[in-house]
């Protein structure tokens, strides 16, 4: 079977970065012009747009105010229908590549972290819980994924409406245009205060996540053993209680999401309304006109509703940045040296194998936590 993805020969240990954000972007490796052009064709989208209602300004006051004629409308109509097609045709391209890029990297991290796993010491797979291993390569590899696909997406095309618009309204009215950004300040730092609070949340939830899976797999594991105990009812209790803990995390999370939401629709949805006001009061007053007034309305949602999606995206985002440093602590790991031996034999190998005074201690975090298992053990095979 063959993938239309790069294949990248290169250990994703040469990715990782203090930073998140920067170590984000150093695993696009490979996809890099891919992205680019995303983000490019996501800005002709943006701009056919704004066109868009640009027309229609200029429809209004040049078309039908001066008495319209058949091939004036054709020609409008024309113009509408083409800035249809390229954003429609943009809109599709970008999306293409950036599911591309997020399958293609959600899949390299999958078969790196089965290999790199497999390939660890005893000693970590000893102290680390498998509950969290399974977590860390599938949920925190979808929410990498996510990001790639939905949240690094949408921040580029966020700021190119944002942009667009705001300089088409400037064009029409400064004042206007300053006017219908004054809750933007107010929606970015809201979003920034929920951000913090929501990564640490949801960092939280991840890690009870795991304990719950550990537990459901260790008493998967060995139903057998629970059984012969009789330690049902006990093991019901213990997984009873971290799934009641899970819950409660659960809740609190969903609590900081459902005070967002309201929160800055209050502001985007105030926000809006104070710039219908001032627009329908200049046009009335005869400093814009009945065109102008009618693009700045389709402009201005897309001043507002994109900041303030904005806020969802960077509440998302904090979720890729705490899934990524759960998949790093692993990827950092040194795997175990299996081919690391220099001994060389003098002659050909008889096929005898000697052990002569073999001592051997599994590894610990601390140096005083070894656990020798072997102690001067000799012995002969033929």
């Amino acid at each position: 079977m063959t993938s239309n993805h790069p294949i990248i020969d290169f250990d994703l240990k040469e990715t990782l970065a203090e930073n998140r954000l920067v170590g984000l972007w150093q695993l696009l490796r490979g996809y890099y012009l891919r992205f680019i052009i995303a983000n490019i064709a996501v800005a002709v989208s943006a701009f056919s747009r704004t066109a868009t209602y640009v027309l229609i300004g200029f429809y209004v006051d040049k078309v039908l105010g001066t008495g319209a004629t058949w091939s004036s409308l054709l020609l409008v109509a024309l113009a509408f229908g083409g800035l249809a097609l390229v954003q429609g045709g943009f809109t599709f391209i970008s999306g293409y590549l950036a599911s591309q890029t997020a399958e293609g990297i959600a899949q390299r991290l999958r078969n790196y972290l089965y290999d790199h796993i497999q390939r660890l010491s005893f000693s970590y797979h000893d102290r680390t819980k498998t509950g969290e291993l399974i977590q860390r390569a599938t949920s925190d590899v979808e929410a990498v994924r996510q990001f790639y696909q939905d949240q690094a997406m949408s921040i580029g095309r966020i700021l190119l409406l944002f942009i667009i618009n705001f300089a088409a309204i400037w064009r029409i009215e400064y004042r206007l245009a300053l006017i219908s950004v004054v809750a933007v300040p107010a929606l970015v730092a809201v979003s920034y205060v929920f951000f913090k609070r929501i990564r640490h949340q949801y960092e939280r939830y991840q890690e009870q996540d795991a304990i719950v899976s550990t537990r459901l797999q260790e008493n998967l594991t060995g139903v057998r053993v629970v059984k012969a105990f009789a330690r049902q009812d006990y093991e019901m209790d213990q997984f009873d209680r971290v799934s009641w803990m899970k819950y409660k995390m659960g809740r609190k999370l969903i609590l900081w999401h459902s005070l967002f939401w309201p929160s800055s629709d209050i502001l985007a949805g105030g926000q809006m309304l104070t710039g219908y006001v001032v627009g329908g009061l200049m046009a009335m007053n005869g400093v814009i006109t009945i065109g102008d007034y009618l693009a700045y309305i389709g402009m201005l949602i897309y001043i507002i509703w994109p900041m303030r999606h904005l806020g969802r995206v960077i509440v998302q985002t904090s979720t890729a940045l705490v899934s990524y440093h759960r998949m790093a602590t692993i990827i950092r790991e040194d795997k175990e040296p299996v081919n690391a031996g220099d001994y060389l034999p003098d002659g050909n190998v008889a096929g005898d194998i000697r052990f002569e005074r073999v001592s051997f201690a599994y590894e610990g975090e601390k140096e005083d936590e070894s656990a020798p298992v072997l102690h001067d053990i000799s012995f002969y095979v033929r």
